[in-house]
């Protein structure tokens, strides 16, 4: 905010010594400089804020305005009303200390807000039917009054919302939520700077590039993967959950997409059988292994611990399955029990919540654990998540099982006490 009232207070002077228009610290050519001053302000982010990076305005009066991205990527210009509309260019300038790649576009019907994103730059394309950058570089007063208009630009954020919905995890806006002309904050905890953290992965895992989605949504044909599914994942500490995304890609590679809002984000690439379950990682980024069920329904996905050997990290229950709310209804059934990405033990509940494992250990009253605050159990707390369907033809059940440390070590990530497991019912052969 700092920097936007600095540059308010730039052009207020410049304006009462010589009447000069532009805006953002930037500069401007304008034929227009008698004018009201009229302010245009956002953000410029891709998950985190774009800093120190060049805004340009290039307007259907055939001026243009720049300014600079401030430290929380914010921008102000200033220009005058008869301007508009206007095409948004972002360029250079860094975010999460390291170079931006590309240019990113938008666009701005009027002044207000004109935020610049990753989303922003697929509206661009959707809207003009070209590649943004090749609509701002040529830029007129007629291609600008002909696309930046309130159909062209509700149609495309129509068309964005189904692209991405077809991403590794099925993103989705917010309800109400305007990539350009929204406000958000590019900060942690911001749900829309969230998802464009998200939508980097997802993208990543794809085996996309902004400038492939760009030109993909600018076509009648908005799918960015063949099929693409969501999960919720669980890890430690406690019972962190957050969404997880897999797809099978245009290339026929299988992408698998995880924004941790504590670890960060990963994406791996992998091979899938014909009952859709993961066999192998073709390009396995930070994992060293994995388990796939039940059509990749459920599973669990391992990391390095600390350079030893795997351990397991995350374990996910497909969004199409139903969360169970009475653990009773596990009573009288057997489970293959996952542990560290191998086979650990078979599990067998009774009725009253008992566990006995074929390695000769049991448990007590294992249901109090499906409760909020959990179980101790060996000096650990245990969280139970239970989930159902019907998976070829048969009611199946699963449970995912996070355990952490207790006392001093209860946030430790990669202690060897904090585990996640998966049970798989198993059923009469």
């Amino acid at each position: 905010m700092k920097n936007i009232f600095q540059l308010a207070a730039v052009s207020a002077i410049s304006l009462a010594l010589v009447a000069c228009g532009g805006g953002g610290g930037g500069s401007s050519n304008s034929s227009t400089q008698q004018q009201p001053q009229v302010a245009n302000s956002g953000v410029a982010a891709i998950g985190s804020p774009i800093v120190g990076a060049t805004v340009t305005f290039k307007c259907a009066s055939g001026d243009s305005h720049t300014a600079t991205t401030g430290d929380n990527g914010a921008y102000t210009v200033y220009g005058s009303a008869d301007d508009y509309p206007c095409v948004v260019q972002v360029q250079g300038g860094q975010a999460n200390g390291k170079a931006l790649q590309m240019p990113l576009y938008s666009v701005s019907p009027a002044p207000g807000t004109t935020n610049v994103t990753p989303l922003t730059d697929l509206m661009v394309g959707a809207m003009s039917g070209q590649a943004p950058s090749d609509f701002f570089n040529s830029a007129t007063a007629g291609s600008l009054s002909g696309n930046i208009t309130s159909d062209k630009l509700s149609a495309s954020l129509t068309k964005v919302k189904a692209a991405i919905a077809t991403l590794p995890g099925q993103l989705k806006l917010a309800d109400g939520f305007n990539p350009i002309n929204s406000q958000f904050g590019a900060v942690k905890g911001d749900t829309q700077d969230a998802l464009l953290d998200q939508y980097a992965t997802a993208l990543n895992a794809a085996g996309l590039t902004q400038t492939d989605a760009s030109t993909k949504v600018a076509t009648a044909d908005t799918t960015l993967t063949k099929q693409a599914f969501s999960a919720v994942a669980f890890t430690t500490p406690n019972l962190t959950n957050f969404t997880i995304g897999s797809a099978i890609n245009l290339d026929n590679t299988f992408g698998i997409a995880i924004t941790d809002p504590n670890r960060g984000s990963y994406s791996a690439k992998a091979n899938i059988d014909s009952n859709g379950n993961v066999t192998s990682f073709t390009d396995a980024g930070s994992f060293t292994g994995v388990v796939s069920t039940l059509g990749n329904r459920v599973g669990m996905l391992c990391t390095s611990n600390n350079g030893g050997p795997s351990m397991g990290q995350y374990v996910f229950a497909s969004t199409d399955l139903t969360e169970v709310t009475d653990p009773t209804e596990l009573a009288g059934k057997q489970f293959d029990e996952y542990q560290d990405c191998a086979v650990k033990d078979t599990a067998t509940f009774d009725a009253a919540g008992n566990v006995s494992y074929s390695n000769g250990e049991s448990d007590t009253n294992i249901f109090q654990a499906f409760q909020t605050a959990g179980k101790p159990m060996d000096g650990s707390v245990v969280h139970y998540k239970a989930y159902k369907g019907t998976i070829n033809g048969q009611l199946t059940y699963v449970y995912l099982l996070v355990s952490n440390a207790s006392g001093s070590n209860v946030a430790a990530i990669n202690d060897n006490t904090d585990y996640v497991m998966v049970g798989v019912q198993r059923f009469p052969s």
